[in-house]
């Protein structure tokens, strides 16, 4: 079968999403597979900077958002131009740049390109979207919360985000509106960073820099199953430094938000 395009590549992996980010527990270190039709040559490094989305209008309102989804406000397209140009300022820009497929990511993406005076524009991921809340989405954040934490307090759960992830599923008040579980969602993101850290048509021209701007609870999944321990809330606009070499991912920086000053 001849080899697909990477647009066609990263648009078929993945399919899923949420909105907030907790506190995160220890996880189990884990490789990120690579899709056969990208695992070649792959002994270059590339870094993605994988950031998370500006602001909300449901983010502002105290409302849970995954799959939903709302624009940026104002003060998110402030902060996300304002992490385009400095983080280009400080690495001297971007080779290649991604968002996930909701309205949120892909403005995020879009603003911090201008600020950072790319030429780029993002290709929309569907690897890269929110856990799905299911019946959960567009909910009232305090209404949520007591079915969850009454849920994790009978069965005896610790306050984890994989917790948490099996808790909205369990509390679905709407069971036709999926959610997913933990492992999906950590499969999913790391087969989409993969697909771009593989693609052997990226140009190198900035060193291998990739933009990936995706949401906080997916972000924070990924990176617990890559090693990351003890990680608090993700920030609007908040930074994360992954290098890929040798067919492995190490993570350099986790939730910098310097870059948004």
């Amino acid at each position: 079968m001849p080899e697909m395009t990477r647009r066609t590549a990263l648009l078929s992996l993945g399919a899923t999403a949420l909105t907030g980010t907790l506190a995160v527990a220890a996880a189990t270190p884990a490789a990120a597979a690579v899709p056969a039709h990208r695992n070649h040559g792959g002994n270059r490094k590339v870094t993605v900077y994988l950031v998370r989305h500006g602001q909300t209008w449901m983010n502002l309102a105290g409302r849970v958002q995954g799959w939903g989804d709302s624009p940026l406000t104002q003060k998110g397209i402030d902060v996300a131009t304002a992490v385009g140009r400095n983080l280009a300022a400080e690495i001297g820009g971007f080779d290649a740049a991604y968002s996930g497929d909701m309205v949120r990511h892909f403005q995020t993406a879009t603003e911090m390109l201008a600020g950072a005076g790319s030429r780029l524009s993002p290709t929309r991921v569907r690897g890269l979207r929110e856990v799905a809340y299911g019946g959960w989405e567009g909910a009232s954040q305090q209404k949520e919360g007591g079915p969850l934490m009454k849920y994790l307090a009978d069965n005896g759960l610790d306050f984890t985000v994989q917790n948490l992830i099996q808790a909205f599923g369990a509390t679905n008040p709407i069971p036709e509106l999926p959610t997913e579980t933990y492992d999906q969602v950590a499969k999913r993101m790391k087969d989409a960073l993969t697909a771009m850290a593989t693609d052997r048509t990226m140009s190198m021209k900035h060193g291998g820099n990739i933009l990936a701007v995706s949401s906080g609870m997916s972000s924070v999944v990924l990176l617990e199953s890559l090693g990351v321990e003890g990680l608090g809330e993700l920030h609007n606009g908040a930074v994360n430094k992954l290098v890929y070499a040798n067919g492995k991912w190490t993570v350099e920086y986790v939730n910098e938000d310097k870059y948004a000053h």
